[in-house]
C-alpha cells in the first residue's frame, strides 16, 4: 500500500487536506499520514479520529519571526512595540540583512536534516503539499523530496492570487521593499515585482529570506504564481485555472485539472436543491417567497491586512447593503472567521443568519452571491447558476474573476444598493445572468461527483517529473 504525506499549513486548507487524507485512506489503495509541523496544525489535529496517523515535527525549527499581530493590529504594550521596530530595523538594515540570512540559513539547514530524516522514515510515494512558495517547514520539505526522487503533488486546496492581490500584504511590510537595491534586483530578477499603488518594488519573500533559499536550494524560479517552484504537479479546478496559471508562468504539463473536492459537495447540493433549500429555509426561519442572499465578508482583520476599525466598517456596510432589499440573507465565514466574533451581527442587522453548514453545501440553493472580496469560491457561484456581486471599492485591487459569466464588480459604494436591487427586483435581467452562467460554466469547472476521485488516483500514480531542476539560482 502507498504512502501518501501531506503537509497543511494554515487553518484555511486544513479543511480541504483532511478531506483528502480520508479519501486516500477509504480508497483502500493509499496510508495517508499527516505531518504537523507548527503549532496550529496541531491544535487542529485534536479534533481528529483516531484512525488518521499523524506524525510531528520536531519542536523549534520554525524561523524567527516579528511579534504577530494580535486579533488584526499589532500589540500597544512597550516591550513587544519595541520588539517589533527592532526586527524592523534589523531587516531594512543592509549592514544585517547578511546576519539575518545566516541565521536563516541555520534554521533551513535544521529544516533539511529534518525533512531528510522523516521522508526516509515514511518512504512516500508521494508529498502532498500546499503550494511551493509558502515560509516554514514546506521548502525543506520539496527541496529533499526532490533530491529523494519523491513527487511533490499541490492538491487544489488553495488559489493563486493576482500579482496585485500578492501586493496586498508586501507594501504594508517594509522587509518586502527593495527598490533601492539594485544588487538583489540584478542578483534575482524573477523575485521582485513593481507595486504602481504603493510605487515601490516589492520582492516576493524579503531580502534575507530569498539569499538563504537560494543558498540551500530551496528558492522558487517564479514564486509569484502556485507552481513555479519545486513542485512536479499542480491540480487545479479547471481550463479556466489552468489557462490562467500557463499565462503566469506555470510549465503546461506539469497542470492537472481534477476539480476541487468541494466541487463534489456542489454536484450533490445541486441534485438535492430542493431538500437542501427546505432545510435551509426551515432551519434558518427564511421567508420562501423571497430571494436567499449568500453574503461572505473579507476577513483582512483576520490575516492582517487591515485593523479592526475597518474591518468593522466594512462589514457593517456589506450587510447593511445585504439585508435592506427585505429578502432573507445568510452569513457564510471564511475558516479564520470565529463565529462568536460575528453572532452581534444578527442582532444588528435582522433577518442576517450566520450559516452553519459549510459554504458549498448550500451554494446552489442560493439566489445571489455577495461577498467583499475576490474570492476562490466565486467560481463555485458560476457553476451553481448564481448570479455574484463583488464590492470593488477598496483601492487594494484583485480582479481576479473579472469577465467571469453572471460576477459584477461594484467600484462605488453607493452603487451596491441599485446593483442588488436589480438582482432582486427585475427577474428578467437576473434569469438573463443565470442564463450565461449556464452557457459559460463548463470550463469553469465540472460537477460530475468525481474530483476527489481524481486527486487521489492523481497523488497514488504521481511520478516525479522530467525536465531537471526549476531553481532561481543566485547570479
Amino acid at each position: 500500500m502507498k504512502t501518501i504525506a501531506f503537509l497543511p499549513l494554515t487553518r484555511t486548507n486544513w479543511p480541504v487536506m483532511v478531506r483528502l487524507v480520508t479519501a486516500v485512506r477509504d480508497s483502500g489503495q493509499g496510508r495517508p499520514v499527516i505531518i504537523l509541523s507548527n503549532p496550529l496544525m496541531k491544535e487542529l489535529s485534536r479534533d481528529l479520529g483516531g484512525d488518521i496517523e499523524l506524525l510531528e515535527t520536531a519542536e523549534g525549527f520554525a524561523p524567527i519571526q516579528p511579534p504577530q499581530a494580535t486579533q488584526g493590529v499589532w500589540p500597544t504594550n512597550v516591550v513587544e512595540s519595541g520588539l517589533r521596530a527592532g526586527f524592523q530595523i534589523i531587516r531594512r538594515s543592509r549592514a544585517l540583512a547578511p546576519l539575518l540570512s545566516w541565521h536563516k540559513g541555520r534554521t533551513m539547514e535544521k529544516q533539511l536534516r529534518m525533512a531528510k530524516d522523516l521522508l526516509r522514515k515514511l518512504k512516500p510515494a508521494a508529498i502532498a503539499v500546499s503550494g511551493d512558495r509558502n515560509g516554514g517547514f514546506e521548502p525543506a520539505f520539496l527541496r529533499t523530496a526532490r533530491n529523494l526522487g519523491i513527487p511533490a503533488v499541490i492538491p487544489p486546496t488553495a488559489f493563486s492570487a493576482t500579482l496585485d492581490g500578492l501586493s496586498i500584504a508586501r507594501r504594508q511590510n517594509s522587509a518586502h521593499f527593495v527598490t533601492h537595491r539594485p544588487d538583489f534586483k540584478r542578483q534575482f530578477p524573477n523575485q521582485w515585482r513593481h507595486d504602481p499603488l504603493s510605487g515601490e518594488d516589492l520582492s516576493f519573500f524579503g531580502v534575507a529570506t530569498t539569499r538563504a533559499y537560494a543558498n540551500h536550494d530551496m528558492l522558487p524560479e517564479n514564486p509569484w504564481v502556485l507552481g513555479g517552484g519545486l513542485s512536479d504537479w499542480i491540480l487545479v479546478d479547471s481550463t479556466d485555472v489552468m489557462r490562467r496559471y500557463t499565462d503566469l508562468g506555470v510549465t503546461p504539463d506539469k497542470i492537472l485539472v481534477t476539480g476541487h473536492p468541494d466541487h463534489d459537495a456542489l454536484f450533490l447540493a445541486q441534485r438535492q436543491k430542493n431538500e437542501t433549500r427546505a432545510r435551509l429555509y426551515a432551519k434558518y426561519q427564511l421567508d420562501p417567497a423571497k430571494k436567499l442572499i449568500l453574503l461572505c465578508l473579507p476577513n483582512w482583520a483576520e490575516v492582517g491586512f487591515k485593523d479592526w476599525a475597518w474591518h468593522w466598517r466594512e462589514s457593517e456596510l456589506l450587510c447593511r447593503n445585504a439585508v435592506n432589499h427585505g429578502g432573507n440573507v445568510l452569513l457564510s465565514l471564511h475558516p479564520t472567521q470565529e463565529r462568536a466574533r460575528y453572532i452581534h451581527l444578527e442582532k444588528r442587522f435582522p433577518p442576517l443568519r450566520i450559516l452553519d453548514e459549510r459554504l458549498a453545501t448550500v451554494m446552489p440553493v442560493a439566489d445571489i452571491y455577495f461577498t467583499g472580496l475576490s474570492s476562490s469560491t466565486i467560481p463555485w457561484a458560476v457553476l451553481s447558476l448564481v448570479p455574484t456581486v463583488i464590492a470593488d471599492h477598496y483601492p487594494e485591487k484583485d480582479r481576479i474573476h473579472a469577465g467571469l459569466p453572471g460576477v459584477l464588480y461594484v467600484p462605488q459604494t453607493d452603487q451596491l444598493h441599485d446593483v442588488l436591487a436589480r438582482l432582486v427586483g427585475d427577474d428578467t435581467y437576473f434569469q438573463a445572468l443565470k442564463q450565461h452562467q449556464q452557457e459559460s460554466s463548463q470550463r469553469y469547472g465540472a460537477l460530475d461527483g468525481h474530483a476527489t476521485d481524481r486527486i487521489v488516483q492523481a497523488l497514488l500514480t504521481s511520478r516525479i517529473r522530467d525536465g531537471g531542476e526549476r531553481l532561481a539560482h543566485a547570479a
